[in-house]
Order: C-alpha cells, then sequence, then structure tokens
C-alpha cells in the first residue's frame, strides 16, 4: 500500500503584521490590567512596576521560543501541538489538558470581572459606597453576575456565534483608548500635582533582602496572567502574509507595547492613588481591609480613574466589560475547541468529540467547558482564579520552551526564519524563570497550587484509565521537510464537495495507480467575501478534515498514493485552480451531481474549469452508478480526446470485468466511414488490454435524442470533447453537453489539453493510459 501524508488544512494567507498585532494586543490587554494592579501593589509594593519590567524579560524567554516554532511551523495549534510533536505521553496529553483548563481558568477571570464590572456600574449609578441587592452583598452580586454572563456566552458558542476579526480589531483599539485616556490623564494629574515621593517610599516589601526577593516574586507570578493574550499570535500562523517574519515581529510588538502599557499604568495607579504606608484607607486606594487583614484592590484602577478624569470609572467600568465580552467568546471558544479535538482523537471519551447534527458546534465539550467555568467561578474568589491560571500558564510555557529545544534536536532539517540567540541558553533559562516564578505563588495563593495540582492529578488519572491514544492536533506537513517524500512525475487532483462520493475517489485512485501517481484529495472551505478567513468555525473545519482522512484512506487501500488538503478561501474557484497552478497538476477529476441552471452549461463551477483548467480534465457524473458495472457505452468520434475517454472507460472494465461498446452515430454516409476507421483504433485499445468489446454503428436524424437513448441499457457513457470545446459556450461540445444534461446514465466526460512536450496523434497514434491497468484484487 502506498502512504500519503495526513490531512494538510491550510488557511488563504490574509493577515498582515498590523491584523497580528491587534490580534494578539487584544487579549494581552484584556481587562486584567484593570484588576490586577491593587492585588501586585499588595504583594510587592512600588516595586510592581519593576515586576512587569522582569516579567517582560521573562516572557521574551519563552515568546522567542514562539518565534522559532511559529516561524518553522506556521500552522493552527501552537503551542499544545508543539508539545505533543516533541514529547511522549503522558506529557503530550497533559499539554492538552493543561491548555484546556488553562483556558477554562483564564475565562472565568475574565467572567469575574464582568460581574466586577457590573456590580461597581451599578454602585455608581445608585450612588452608593456598599451595594446590597435582594439580600446578596458585593462578593455574591459579582458571582450571580458573572454566572449569568458565563450562561450567555455559553449559549453564543453553542449556537455557533463569534466574534469576526473585523470586531476584534474594533474591540482591541477601543481597549488601548481606554488604556491610554487613563494613562494620559494620570499623567496630566501628576503634572498639575507633583509625583508625590512619599508614594514610592519603601520600593520593595519585605525587612528582609530575601523576603523583598519573594515578594517580588510573587508579583511577579501574580500578574503573569498579563502577558499571557501573546500566545494566540500562535494560532495565526497559517493565516498570515509572510509568517517567517511576521510572526515574530507581531510578538516583539505585543509584548513590548504591552508591558510599556503595564508599567505606565502601575506608575500612574501608584502615583495617584495616595499614600499607602500607612495601609488602606480613603488616602490610599490601592489597598483594602478584609476578612483576611489587607489586600489589593480589585477596582483600584476605576476608583483612581475617577479622580484624575471625568467620567473614570464609567470608562473603565466600559473597558473591564468590553474586554471581557472580547475575550469571553474566544476564550470559551478556544477551551472547548481543545476538548473538542481530544475527545475526537480518543484522549478524552468519544462524547466530547460530537458535533451538534445541525448547528454545526461541539456541544458537549462546551457544556462540559462551560461547567468547569461556572464551578470555579462559584467555588473561589478573583485572586485565586487570578493565580491558578498563572500556574497553568506558567507550566504551559515551561512545556514549550522544551519543545523548542527539543524539536530543534529532533527535526534540525526543518527550515527557521527565527533562530533564538544563545541556543539552548535562552529556552533553559525560560525553563527555570517559570519554574521558579511558579513556585513563588505557592506563599501567595497556595489553593492555586492546589487547584493545579489536582487538576493535573485528575488529567493523569483520566489519561491511564481511558487509554493512552494518540491525539492529533494541527496539521503533520513538517514530515515533508524531513523524510524525502516521493514526487511522481504526474499528480491527479480530486476536489471533495461531498464525503459520501466514495465512487469518485475510487476512479481516482484506479487512475493514480495506473500513471504511478500523486493523488490529492482537495475540499474548499468557502467563507463569505464580507467575513475575514479567521471566522470560519474551527470545529466544521475539524470534521472535515476527519472526514477528508477517510477517504485519503481509502484510496490508499487501492494502492494509490494519496495526499489530502483542507483550503479555507473566499472563492472555490480560484482557490482550486492555484492548487492547479503551484502543484502542476496534470489531471484534474470533477465530481458532478447533474442537473443544470440557466446561464450555466452544466450548472456549475465545472464550466469553467473545463475552459480554464491548464490540465486534463475528467468530469464523473456518477449518480446512480451501480457497484458492479457490467455495460460502458463509448460515444465514437474523431477526436483525440474520445482515445482517453475510451482509455477510462478500459480501467473500469478492467477493475469490473465488463464490456464496451464502441458507438458510433452519424447523420451521413461520409461521416460513417471516418467513424468506422477511428472506431477501428478504440476495438484496438480494447483488445490491446483483453477487454471484451463490441462496434455498434447507426445512422441517424438526431445525434443527441438516440445517444441517451442507447445509453439507458448501460451502466456507464464515456464521451470524449469535441474540438468546439474552447469555445465559451460549451464544455465539452455542444452535443456533448446536451448528453450530459439530459441522460440519467452515469457519464465520464473527458478533456484533454495537449502540452508543448507532446506531438499531435496522428496516422496509427492513439493516446493510451501510461500503463496496462492491473486485475482488481
Amino acid at each position: 500500500m502506498a502512504h500519503g501524508r495526513e490531512v494538510e488544512v491550510k488557511f488563504r494567507r490574509d493577515l498582515g503584521l498590523l491584523e497580528i498585532t491587534m490580534i494578539g494586543l487584544g487579549p494581552t490587554i484584556g481587562t486584567t490590567i484593570f484588576l490586577l494592579v491593587g492585588p501586585g501593589y499588595a504583594i510587592t509594593g512600588p516595586s510592581l512596576i519593576l515586576a512587569f519590567g522582569l516579567n517582560f524579560v521573562v516572557t521574551m524567554f519563552t515568546a522567542m521560543a514562539y518565534m522559532e516554532l511559529g516561524s518553522a511551523f506556521p500552522e493552527t495549534g501552537g503551542g499544545y501541538l508543539w508539545i505533543r510533536r516533541s514529547m511522549r505521553d503522558p506529557w503530550g496529553f497533559l499539554g492538552g489538558w493543561m491548555s484546556w483548563f488553562g483556558h477554562c481558568i483564564v475565562a472565568s477571570f475574565y467572567i469575574f470581572g464582568f460581574g466586577l464590572g457590573i456590580v461597581v456600574a451599578l454602585k455608581t449609578i445608585m450612588n452608593v459606597p456598599t451595594l446590597v441587592l435582594a439580600g446578596l452583598d458585593e462578593g455574591a452580586l459579582t458571582k450571580l453576575f458573572a454566572v449569568l454572563a458565563a450562561g450567555v456566552f455559553i449559549g453564543l458558542n453553542y449556537r455557533g456565534t463569534k466574534l469576526t476579526g473585523r470586531s476584534e480589531t474594533a474591540v482591541t483599539i477601543a481597549l488601548v483608548a481606554v488604556v491610554v485616556s487613563f494613562i494620559v490623564a494620570g499623567l496630566l494629574h501628576l503634572g498639575q500635582t507633583g509625583v508625590p515621593a512619599t508614594s514610592f517610599q519603601g520600593f520593595f516589601k519585605g525587612n528582609t533582602a530575601a523576603a523583598q526577593f519573594l515578594s517580588l516574586l510573587g508579583a511577579m507570578g501574580f500578574t503573569f496572567i498579563v502577558f499571557e493574550g501573546y500566545e494566540i499570535i500562535a494560532q495565526t500562523g497559517e493565516e498570515a502574509r509572510n509568517p517567517e517574519k511576521n510572526i515574530p515581529r507581531a510578538h516583539f510588538l505585543v509584548i513590548g507595547l504591552s508591558t510599556l502599557i503595564f508599567i505606565l499604568v502601575a506608575f500612574v495607579a501608584i502615583g495617584t492613588s495616595g499614600n499607602c504606608s500607612g495601609g488602606p484607607g480613603p488616602s490610599c486606594l490601592l489597598l483594602q481591609s478584609g476578612a483576611g487583614g489587607v489586600t489589593g484592590n480589585n477596582n483600584a484602577i476605576a476608583e483612581i480613574a475617577g479622580q484624575v478624569m471625568p467620567f473614570g470609572v464609567q470608562i473603565i467600568v466600559f473597558g473591564v466589560a468590553l474586554g471581557a465580552v472580547a475575550a469571553l467568546n474566544s476564550l470559551i471558544f478556544s477551551s472547548s475547541r481543545v476538548a473538542f479535538a481530544m475527545g475526537r482523537d480518543g484522549g478524552l471519551p468519544r462524547a466530547l468529540g460530537r458535533l451538534h447534527a445541525r448547528k454545526r458546534t461541539p456541544h458537549v465539550s462546551i457544556a462540559v467547558s462551560g461547567l468547569i467555568i461556572v464551578l470555579l467561578t462559584l467555588t473561589f474568589d478573583i485572586n485565586t482564579v487570578a493565580a491558578s491560571a498563572d500556574i497553568m500558564f506558567l507550566l504551559l510555557f515551561l512545556m514549550v520552551n522544551w519543545a523548542a529545544i527539543v524539536l530543534r534536536r529532533t527535526m534540525p532539517d526543518v527550515k527557521r526564519y527565527y533562530l533564538m540567540p544563545l541556543f539552548p541558553i535562552i529556552p533553559m533559562l525560560g525553563i527555570a524563570s517559570k519554574f521558579i516564578i511558579a513556585l513563588s505563588l505557592w506563599t501567595i495563593e497556595p489553593v492555586a497550587w492546589l487547584v493545579a495540582l489536582g487538576w493535573i492529578g485528575i488529567g493523569l488519572t483520566v489519561h491511564y484509565l481511558h487509554g493512552k491514544k494518540e491525539i492529533v492536533i494541527g496539521v503533520t506537513k513538517v514530515v515533508e521537510s524531513i523524510l524525502p517524500i516521493r514526487r511522481p512525475r504526474y499528480r491527479i487532483l480530486l476536489p471533495i464537495e461531498d464525503f459520501d462520493r466514495m465512487e469518485v475517489v475510487e476512479f481516482g485512485a484506479l487512475v493514480a495507480q495506473v500513471e504511478d501517481a500523486e493523488l490529492t484529495l482537495l475540499h474548499v472551505i468557502e467563507v463569505p467575501p464580507a467575513l475575514p478567513i479567521d471566522a470560519i468555525d474551527r470545529f466544521y473545519v475539524s470534521e472535515v478534515r476527519y472526514n477528508l482522512g477517510k477517504l485519503r484512506r481509502r484510496a490508499e487501500e487501492l494502492g494509490a498514493y494519496a495526499t489530502a488538503r483542507v483550503e479555507v478561501s473566499h472563492k472555490v474557484f480560484d482557490a482550486i485552480l492555484e492548487n492547479i497552478q503551484e502543484d502542476e497538476t496534470d489531471l484534474l477529476i470533477l465530481g458532478w451531481r447533474g442537473g443544470w441552471r440557466k446561464g450555466r452549461i452544466l450548472g456549475s463551477n465545472v464550466d469553467r474549469f473545463v475552459q480554464e483548467a491548464p490540465c486534463d480534465v475528467v468530469v464523473f457524473k456518477s449518480a446512480n452508478l451501480k457497484a458492479k458495472i457490467d455495460r460502458i457505452l463509448v460515444l465514437n468520434a474523431p477526436e483525440w480526446h474520445v482515445s482517453y475517454a475510451t482509455g477510462y472507460a478500459i480501467l473500469l472494465a478492467k477493475k469490473h470485468h465488463a464490456k464496451i461498446t464502441i458507438l458510433s452515430a452519424v447523420q451521413t454516409d461520409r461521416e460513417l466511414e471516418k467513424e468506422r476507421i477511428y472506431s477501428a483504433r478504440l476495438m484496438e485499445m480494447c483488445h490491446t488490454h483483453d477487454v471484451p468489446s463490441e462496434e455498434k454503428f447507426v445512422k441517424v436524424r438526431n445525434i443527441v435524442d438516440v445517444v441517451i437513448e442507447e445509453a439507458k441499457g448501460y451502466d456507464l457513457l464515456a464521451v470524449g470533447a469535441s474540438s468546439e470545446w474552447r469555445l465559451t459556450q460549451f464544455a465539452f461540445g455542444p452535443m456533448q453537453d446536451q448528453i450530459a444534461r439530459r441522460t440519467e446514465t452515469p457519464t465520464l466526460m473527458v478533456r484533454k489539453v495537449r502540452r508543448k512536450e507532446e506531438s499531435v496523434p496522428i496516422g496509427d497514434v492513439v493516446p493510451t493510459p501510461a500503463a496496462t491497468p492491473p486485475e482488481p484484487t
């Protein structure tokens, strides 16, 4: 059996550097900076500014690993895909398991932020210092609004609604505008009042150097979540123009701009919040008193904004809500996507890999992910949730650094357009720093570590009890860069529209086996022009990839060297035509349901392919095709296209042990003589390949009606194009088009293109397939 590659998924590269940067900047800023400055200040004091700067350095260690891996493997899937490639189970499984939980935790944090924003907004509207509604205090109300928001977004994902790329860009611009307005207002306020030195006294928190260092590490770990969003840049690998250049640049821009924004926000907040050396109070907005003592104020940025800018509280609340709305949909989408993929491929129970029959969404994985998000929201407070997310992503990024080391050594031949400097020192520093920062969170939020260890323990239990089944995420194009893959001289492209059309695939596999060809199965998912390419439902892409993989394996079972490709595009015809040109395709095989529509010749894109494809074209109208073909009718004509149609008919006759009838339908005696000569050549082809055959000559007035009537007694009709196919009003020819539209008999139509290296068949030269058709097994 010949072995091809797994199904390749390709997205048309529509995203430039600006779009990629905006995609990464939005989730990175999000709502985290609005909510974590107060708690971060409570951990380390004014050195929170330094913590953000050091986090930039630590983040760059992993970001360089992302740049290198993203430039070498620019595929949709990102960090999890690289972990799967570089590590055996259970580590590969844990990469997906932790990624799933990490996205759920971050979604829970954003939902918390949304609920908190609603409470602050209601307090501002009602002008009350504390809010109590229906006997519920602020904490209970925050969780209530958060759970309600979770229900809304889970429902949206269940229905398949997703923000488009343009909407996400607009949200990012609005978020940046909110943050910049706060920074500018705060700097102007400090310019008028002066920067109070007392606000920055006691820069480090702690009585000893060790205590100060631990508090700084703790603040770095607790606020690390604000740097998590850049990971999404790797997800755009297959949609980015010049990914080898734009993805590394986008990482530098996103992380650099985000760090600058975070440092400025922290500086403004500390400088304008008042003197906090004496603890919480009216003059210190960054801290608050709670049941457990002094804690950070999650509402600090909103309260500070209320003092330094008009409508400051409302603007910050708007930013918090907007960031949550923008992030929640994609986070629930991403978390359920990981669970769906693991369920589809056997790593988790198969039920998680099911798609809703009508809505085409992974309803089970969305429901389970949503349940996890709601349980986290109801069980823990916002700071514990934030610390749990920190730990998960610190461990996940640690594994990505290790993946960069392993893949550099195990796949050295894969071209890397970006190489991290000082290898392997940089990724080793990334591993060490992530691990140390993660450990430091034990002193800040020990419950978060218990949550993380508990989830990892559950994952290992599920993995070993459910069975160590391979999880396949993403595509495996990288194999082509490592192993020398045979490139046959003859290439066949078979676009697939209906995954139930197995007979067309079997025909393509038969031709590929005889021609010693590479058969490529291609399915193009069309995205409406008004939507960006990333608006496609990725779960639907996964299902298409799965179904196309089954067809590819069937072609290999029949002895063909087969590959499969899914391409997401705005224009189906252009995408297929580009594949023909890029792959230098020799033969295009098209399945056709039949039917006709006004303004079209054959009623579909088939017309354009026959006219414009720079290769041979076979159109297979396979409706009502029997499993066992006994009789094949070949319509004779003195055209070389008919010789090739007869060749394909011989292939099918050899496979099914069928008999071929050469039908010559003419209107004059002069035409009859010509067709007798050509019929003899076609009969010779049949005899050469030991196929039973007979000739039939009829003189009629209406050739089309007679052929249609005659074909009713046969299982298959083979037709070659006429010399008039080049005229735009015809696909294969005037008679051929009418016969194809009207007959109910399965029909094989062939149009041959003459290449420069081919001579014109004259005399006794009869075009035949490259090799003798094999006996069916």
